[in-house]
This record gives structure tokens, C-alpha cells and sequence, in this order.
């Protein structure tokens, strides 16, 4: 093929390719297809919020939350505020309202309040060091901080544990008996310091019943911190084995 007819064949392609970009372009441009707008709805049901309204409402709550906390965190009496004399009125209060909140001595405490149990919740935020509520108190954790707080201790309302459904037969009543909850340490001697009436498993933080914001199980010296030194704990309730040749202690005179 000569030069002059492949130059030909060229810009005769070149040519075409033009003209359908040409006639592409003069095709009239679709007009968007849009749905159409729903008339306004007449149901008493109030709307769903958007995001930007719930961010909106919740926006000055956010900004006061932090304050708030150290507002009732600055309320928490301090370890070396004189205590209180806790009456024996008082002090069988508080055993009856923590046996309430207990299926059997021993077992963790349900929550007296509602929380979103979908979500995790952050309980370390008044449960970490305890907080005064009002006139609720929050007392601080007796055991080491675990992360999924939900998984032993239930909500005691909204939903109920244990409610029984329409149409679902409820479970026989078993014989299971809890053990009795403890009262007062024994004590070696008049004025002697008492024992540990219950178990230490899981009560590693001696405060959190008989610190500073106890109700009714309120120690006389809550700055004294070691309170093993003093107080023993019992090998029974903690399950500890004994041996049979162990010598008794020393007789005091």
C-alpha cells in the first residue's frame, strides 16, 4: 500500500471517529428519574430524630456530665473524716437492704437500676472509686476490675430476672437454701480485733462495705489499710484445708 492511500485510510478514521462523537453529543441528555415525595403522614406517632436533632439534644448533658462527676466525686468524704457512730438500728438495716439485693449469700448483687444492656456499660465511672448519688450511694467495687460487669450481675427491674412469660410453665420450686448471712466476727477476747465473718474471695477491697461511704457496715478507722493484719479471715469460709496435726496456738495467760 502506497504512503498516499494509507494516509487516506487514516484520516478517514480519525474523520468517523469525530463524527459519532459528534452525533453522541447532540443526543438529548435523559431527565433524572426522582422518586417521588411521600404526603405528609397524619399518624399521632411522633417521627423518628435524626442524628443531627439527637446530637442536638444531648449536647448541653455532655458538656455537664464531666462536671457533674467531679462535683460528686469532690462530695466523697475523705478516709480520715471522723466516722460516724453506726447504731444497731442502722446496722441491720444495711444487712437486710444487701441480702435483698442477693438470690442467696455470696451471690453478686443485681442492679437497682436500669442500664442499656445492649450497649457496655461503663460502670468504673461512679463504681471505681464510689460516689454519693443524691441520697443514693455508689459504692466502689469489692474485687478486682473485670470488664464485662453484666455477665454476673443482673438488673433487678426492666426485665425482671426470672419473670415468666405469658404462656411459658414456670419451673418447680427446688429445695436449694442459701447459707445464712454472717453477722459479727468472733473475737479471740474482749476488745480484740474480730474476725472476718464471710468469705474473702472476690472482697479484696475491704472499703467498698466498710469505707468511708458505707451505710450501716461503717469501720471506725477506714485510713487503716491492711485490714488482714488485724482482722483474720476464717480458712472454713474460704475453703482452705486444715490439717488435723496442726498445733493448736499458743494459750495466753
Amino acid at each position: 500500500m502506497s504512503s498516499a492511500r494509507l494516509f487516506h485510510v487514516i484520516a478517514a478514521g480519525a474523520v468517523g471517529v469525530a463524527l459519532m462523537g459528534l452525533a453522541t453529543s447532540w443526543r438529548s441528555v435523559p431527565t433524572a428519574r426522582r422518586y417521588a415525595r411521600p404526603e405528609p403522614s397524619t399518624s399521632a406517632a411522633p417521627l423518628v430524630p435524626t442524628y443531627a436533632a439527637e446530637r442536638e439534644r444531648h449536647h448541653d448533658n455532655r458538656l455537664r456530665h464531666p462536671g457533674n462527676l467531679r462535683a460528686m466525686g469532690a462530695d466523697r468524704p475523705a478516709i480520715t473524716d471522723p466516722s460516724p457512730v453506726v447504731s444497731d438500728e442502722r446496722w441491720s438495716a444495711a444487712l437486710a437492704a444487701r441480702t435483698q439485693r442477693r438470690a442467696y449469700d455470696g451471690a453478686p448483687p443485681t442492679i437497682p437500676h436500669p442500664i442499656r444492656q445492649q450497649d457496655f456499660p461503663n460502670c468504673m465511672t461512679c463504681h471505681g472509686e464510689g460516689l454519693r448519688v443524691g441520697a443514693q450511694v455508689a459504692p466502689a467495687i469489692c474485687h478486682e476490675t473485670h470488664v464485662s460487669c453484666v455477665q454476673c450481675h443482673v438488673v433487678s427491674v426492666d426485665p425482671i430476672p426470672g419473670a415468666t412469660p405469658d404462656g411459658v410453665i414456670p419451673f418447680e420450686d427446688n429445695s436449694f437454701a442459701g447459707l445464712t448471712p454472717p453477722l459479727r466476727g468472733e473475737r479471740a477476747w474482749v476488745g480484740a480485733p474480730p474476725t472476718i465473718p464471710h468469705a474473702t474471695n472476690m472482697r479484696s477491697n475491704c472499703g467498698s462495705c466498710h469505707g468511708p461511704l458505707a451505710l450501716g457496715l461503717r469501720t471506725s478507722h477506714p485510713w487503716r489499710q491492711s485490714c488482714t493484719q488485724c482482722h483474720a479471715p476464717s480458712a472454713e469460709l474460704n475453703q482452705r484445708p486444715t490439717y488435723a496435726g496442726t498445733p493448736p496456738p499458743l494459750a495466753l495467760r
